[in-house]
């Protein structure tokens, strides 16, 4: 009975929302891995002297255009998505694990295989530079010629918006290039 009611928590309009383990462990893994290298980033260039500012390479002006491009996308895909606000995990849920699970067993195609395969690199990748980038960006050369720079605060801002957009790109293109699963609890994601 309590598997029942966990499973019926766990959908919207039949659709699965439960997080994929596989997914959250890989991104855990190379957020982590982002951290200690952000560690080891601090350590070693601490000690560097302060480099010159150079002017213009904030960049707020495109970062403030990517803000509103990243709310509008969210905004439409939460009214457009069973899931509502949620919509935003969706990289880490099951219904997108498991379609990319059914490209790799039941696709012959290895343009779609690469493409795929791509589009999961990038998304680990950018766990390991937001996680590098908290403490890294604490040596004052690190966010100083940054977008959002001098400040932390400015240049995390900056790169975190930026993330955003690549999660949601990469995600947008995972949804065209991997095959519906033949679950269909698990295809929409």
């Amino acid at each position: 009975m309590r598997r029942a009611n966990r499973a019926a928590r766990a959908t919207v309009n039949g659709m699965n929302t439960t997080v994929s383990r596989p997914a959250l462990v890989l991104a855990t893994v190379f957020t982590g891995l982002g951290l200690a290298s952000g560690v080891a980033w601090y350590l070693t260039h601490r000690g560097d002297p302060l480099e010159r500012q150079v002017p213009g390479t904030e960049a707020w002006i495109p970062h403030l255009v990517i803000t509103a491009v990243v709310v509008v996308w969210w905004v439409i895909a939460a009214h457009r998505s069973p899931l509502g606000a949620k919509v935003v995990f969706s990289p880490l849920l099951r219904p997108i694990t498991t379609r990319i699970g059914a490209t790799f067993r039941t696709s012959r195609n290895p343009l779609r295989w690469a493409a795929v395969a791509f589009l999961v690199f990038l998304e680990l990748y950018m766990c390991w530079r937001i996680g590098e980038q908290v403490f890294a960006g604490l040596d004052p050369n690190f966010t100083r010629n940054a977008w959002g720079g001098p400040s932390y605060l400015g240049a995390m801002y900056c790169h975190y918006i930026d993330g955003a957009l690549g999660f949601s790109l990469c995600h947008a293109g995972l949804r065209a290039a991997t095959v519906p699963s033949v679950d269909r609890q698990h295809q929409d994601a």
